[in-house]
């Protein structure tokens, strides 16, 4: 990460669309360099916040400073700071890739001397050298997901947002966006909002947890995880679920056990340790259809956080 000076500080910020509160005094600072992840239920209020950031969207209370500059003061100087990658990127069909990168090259105003050197660098960033005289509407969702990335970055911008940039991809596909992503950390600083819990827990400096507008909880993933108080979370799905609170009453009587969920028909019993695991498993019988142990993930500490 790099230095402790604050680039985008999040104030208070509110937003309503008729009756619903898409954000409820949201209060965050970012530092330069680090890369924040942001994780949350469908409609938490993630790509509402960044829309705001970006100038797309106004607050209707609160404010956004980017390296000091207000949202309300000079939004053209902010949008020249930025690249955004949307979750559905807007492309223009008909345009050849280096065509499209050198169309929003001059937009913000690349001198033009750079244009080229910068455009060919990028399509080498990304692997597309080789179709950057093909046209986008040639392109498949990955293809379209890369070139989206280098036009994000076609201005060389001090902030970096994401939103949901894997979201639909190939394996493979995702994970040169991953890789992409990693090789900028530390040197811009970045958003990425995330449903993939694994990909926020590799990337992300920092982890916040929105839901209903709010942050409810942020930190590093290890900080997040450790609020699980588990040493192993173990998983016991069965068969009757008419007997779901009399096996909660008596899991609980353990000393080792730190929590019980119930989540789609099998038990999540976060472990302190280990050494009452086979008495715990015993107490189910015969009314057993799988039993397995996993690490906590930030996936749980967002089950954890948000039911």
């Amino acid at each position: 990460m790099g230095s402790n000076e604050v680039m985008i500080k999040i104030e208070s910020l509110t937003k309503s669309f008729g009756r619903i509160k898409a954000l409820d005094d949201l209060n965050i600072e970012i530092k330069r360099g680090e890369l924040l992840g942001i994780i949350g239920p469908n409609g938490a209020g993630k790509t509402t916040a960044i829309r705001m950031a970006c100038c797309i969207l106004k607050p209707d209370f609160g404010d956004i400073k980017i390296d000091g500059i207000s949202i309300h003061e000079d939004p053209i100087r902010i949008k020249s700071m930025i690249g955004y990658l949307p979750e559905e990127p807007n492309l223009y069909e008909r345009f050849k890739a280096k065509d499209l990168l050198k169309y929003f090259a001059e937009l913000y105003g690349v001198p033009k001397n750079d244009i080229n050197r910068r455009i060919d660098d990028l399509l080498e960033l990304v692997g597309m050298t080789e179709r950057k005289d093909d046209r986008i509407n040639t392109f498949s969702k990955g293809l379209r997901q890369r070139i989206s990335v280098a036009r994000a970055l076609v201005h060389d911008p001090e902030i970096i947002i994401l939103d949901e940039p894997t979201m639909g991809l190939d394996p493979a596909t995702a994970n040169s966006i991953r890789d992409f992503v990693r090789n900028l950390k530390g040197n811009k600083t970045m958003i990425l909002c995330t449903h993939y819990m694994a990909e926020a827990d590799s990337l992300c400096d920092r982890v916040a947890i929105l839901n209903k507008g709010k942050i409810i909880d942020v930190g590093t993933p290890d900080y997040l995880k450790s609020k699980i108080h588990g040493d192993v979370i173990l998983k016991v799905r069965i068969q009757n679920l008419d007997v779901i609170n009399i096996y909660k009453e008596q899991i609980m009587k353990f000393a080792s056990v730190a929590a019980v969920d119930f989540v789609d028909g099998e038990y999540l019993i976060s472990l302190k340790y280990r050494n009452e695991m086979s008495d715990i498993v015993d107490l189910f019988g015969n009314n057993v259809n799988s039993i397995n142990t996993k690490e906590p993930t930030l996936e749980d500490v967002f089950i954890n956080t948000v039911k």
